[in-house]
């Protein structure tokens, strides 16, 4: 039976309060940390008295053991490293019962700590047997074997080094600044994986550490028996994604150019059942047949079509938009002739998300920093669709919208909707708030006095809502959300730049309160 609330002691209520949402992601980090040291132990335990190997074990002493037990982890860590990035997979287990004990929101962020782990076991497997080539050598002599020639071109050797390049490569391109500024470089270097894992197979297929009795090579290589059903699953993805996206046949009916570098593309593909807040992956084949690039959605799923409003930051969102038939006015454009038809396109999705988990609350936040507001579109769209058909929104009974930009155009991204909805008047069901962070110059500053005249509506936005000019303070709104909602539980919401994400992150924790009048804030973030 449930403690009431006012019952429970300070210590169990700080102690939920960091379950809100730091617990369950710590509780899975730790065990899957902890599953890696038990096993490097029982891995060391069982070499370091095993007879089976105990001619090699008097040569190689401890290198032995420390290089097969870290072997064996990266063994473990590449079981789930793929499991992972199985976005259909982890969209099907986060409707089941298991959405309440595993983040499966999260799955990126796991992704990058395996590849953590596997790098550092990695170098300590490395390390291991390069101290064991060199005890080799000098237990039978340069004349007989070289540690150079162990190292470099023996069987373990070579595929350890091919491995050792891959792998770094593929790390190195994964970082941040890498993959925002030049995602065509992460993407194909990220393929790298199949050299890894090919490597990886046969790396311990050479019969190097041999048995003094039965198998002289111990059962032969194990690195398959962990890796094979994650690696299953992953094909059975992305043969998914090739048919899904070809079939049946789809087509962009609509393109709608916004500004500041914002192309809106309406896509007819009447397969695709979408849910608020989702996102999908587009290809387009005459770009680059191989890249698929994620997208929120801005669409509803009342709506005959799925759309997305993509900023054109990057060479395929450039000659992509170009292609869509949107000029921006660049140098490169000069001469360029208007298309005479849109592109194929291929949509694969879609996806869950956080976002997709707005109406399980009484009370959502949704705070979108400039292009970041893309999947709040389609959820405030499928509440004025739902209030238009007296449809019921669950639990939800308030919904804050908080927009932050620094540039005045981005507030026509979706102006007709927020003002579509206003006019609608929800009986205070949705609260608009927007912010800009732009400084003014002095000839727009007399514009937004004379436009504001009337005080009717806002000069910048057009909403009955005034804009604010500034950053939002946090710590102000959660306080004035705790006093209006008191006991109740509210889902924030966040989609945008990192910097805005910590200080919202970090509000959530603060102000979030379990005890009887308390308010709980459970903060998700898209993350693909």
């Amino acid at each position: 039976m449930p403690v009431p609330r006012k019952l429970k002691s300070k210590l169990r209520l700080q102690f939920e309060n960091y379950f809100v949402n730091e617990g369950l992601k710590h509780v899975w980090l730790g065990l899957w940390i902890l599953a890696q040291i038990v096993y490097f132990i029982v891995g060391y335990y069982q070499l370091a008295t095993s007879p089976v190997v105990a001619t090699f074990r008097s040569v190689l002493g401890p290198g032995l053991m420390i290089a097969r037990s870290a072997a064996n982890i990266i063994s473990f860590d590449c079981a789930l490293i793929l499991f992972a990035v199985c976005r259909n997979l982890i969209s099907y287990m986060r409707q089941t019962f298991l959405a309440r004990v595993v983040p499966w929101d999260k799955n990126i962020t796991f992704h990058i700590c395996i590849a953590y782990g596997v790098v550092f076991w990695s170098f300590v497997h490395s390390a291991a047997h390069f101290y064991n080539f060199f005890a080799v050598e000098l237990a039978f002599g340069k004349d007989t074997v070289t540690a150079m020639w162990l190292n470099l071109l023996s069987g373990p050797g070579w595929t350890g080094q091919v491995i050792s390049v891959a792998l770094f490569l593929m790390c190195t391109s994964a970082a941040e600044a890498v993959r925002r500024k030049h995602f065509e470089i992460f993407w194909f270097t990220h393929h790298l994986f199949i050299i890894f894992f090919g490597g990886t197979l046969m790396h311990g297929s050479f019969c190097l550490i041999k048995g003094d009795t039965g198998d002289i090579c111990r059962g032969g290589p194990t690195f398959w028996k962990y890796w094979i059903a994650s690696a299953v699953v992953f094909v059975i993805e992305r043969v998914t994604r090739e048919v899904r996206g070809r079939f049946p046949k789809t087509y962009v009916s609509k393109v709608v150019q916004h500004p500041s570098n914002v192309v809106e593309v309406q896509i007819m593909k009447p397969s695709c059942a979408t849910k608020a807040g989702q996102y999908i992956f587009i290809c387009c084949p005459e770009i680059s047949p191989y890249e698929w690039h994620p997208f929120t959605l801005t669409s509803s799923p009342n709506e005959p079509f799925i759309s997305v409003h993509i900023r054109v930051v990057g060479d395929f969102t450039a000659n992509f938009a170009r292609r869509l038939g949107c000029r921006f006015g660049g140098p490169e454009e000069a001469g360029m002739q208007p298309p005479k038809s849109l592109p194929f396109v291929m949509v694969d999705g879609p996806y869950g998300s956080a976002s997709e988990d707005v109406f399980d609350y009484e009370v959502a936040v949704l705070v979108g920093g400039g292009i970041g507001v893309t999947p709040f579109a389609s959820i405030l769209k499928t509440i004025w669709y739902r209030v238009k058909q007296a449809d019921s929104l669950v639990k939800l009974k308030k919904v804050y919208f908080i927009w932050i930009s620094r540039d005045k155009e981005a507030f026509e991204w979706f102006q007709d909707l927020l003002m579509t909805i206003e006019e609608e008047n929800l009986d205070g069901f949705l609260d608009i708030r927007s912010y800009l962070t732009a400084s003014f110059k002095p000839n727009e500053v007399r514009n937004v006095i004379l436009n504001d005249a009337d005080g009717q509506k806002d000069a910048i936005t057009g909403l009955k809502s005034k804009t604010i000019f500034g950053r939002p303070n946090f710590d102000q709104i959660f306080e004035e959300l705790r006093a209006k909602h008191p006991g109740t539980d509210a889902g924030v919401f966040f989609c945008g730049p990192k910097p805005i994400s910590a200080t919202l992150h970090k509000a959530c924790n603060k102000w979030t309160d379990a005890s009887a009048d308390g308010m709980r804030f459970f903060y998700g973030k898209e993350n693909f």
